[in-house]
């Protein structure tokens, strides 16, 4: 969607425009059912995973023994109560496996420090964009007080967008 504005291009179903903050809510309608239904729709309805925490200081191997453990791609990380990074499968691919000396080194020293979070209430068209320009599989989703209340994967946007994409064909 292109603000009128400032012509910045915007994905659909944001609020306001990311360059110049001003309102994009009245401008557009979704033009189709599916996109109708990613930016109506909550990530609330993907009904995200429990996170699985570890502290910093545990070993990268005891946080990749987690992750197999609970067949998971990510852990969060925690110091003190305080979600401070994100450790995934990603990060034991393009961090650990060229050094695997660093197996027994804390995961703080590996992790993606500070990772952005969405909230329940954002909607799938704004969890796809973080993902997309962040280039994210897992983002954690913040509860009302700031809380890890949960992690949503691209499995589960791909999950969602299969199951109303053949809704949507079902319905012709």
């Amino acid at each position: 969607m292109i603000c009128p504005h400032c012509g910045t291009d915007n994905i659909d179903g944001i609020d306001a425009c990311e360059a110049c903050g001003q309102s994009l809510t009245v401008l557009q309608e979704p033009a189709t059912d599916l996109e109708r239904s990613i930016t109506q729709h909550p990530v609330r309805v993907l009904v995200p995973k429990r996170p699985v925490m570890v502290s910093g200081s545990v070993s990268i191997r005891e946080a990749v023994q987690t992750m197999v453990r609970h067949r998971i791609g990510c852990l969060l990380i925690e110091d003190d109560g305080t979600t401070v990074g994100i450790f995934t499968e990603r990060d034991v691919l393009n961090r650990v496996l060229p050094d695997r000396s660093s197996l027994d080194r804390p995961v703080r020293e590996m992790m993606t420090p500070s990772p952005e979070s969405i909230c329940l209430t954002d909607s799938l068209a704004y969890a796809m964009h973080a993902m997309s320009v962040g280039g994210y599989r897992h983002l954690p989703v913040a509860g009302s007080n700031g809380e890890a209340a949960g992690i949503i994967s691209a499995r589960d946007l791909l999950r969602f967008l299969s199951i109303r994409f053949a809704d949507i064909r079902d319905q012709r």
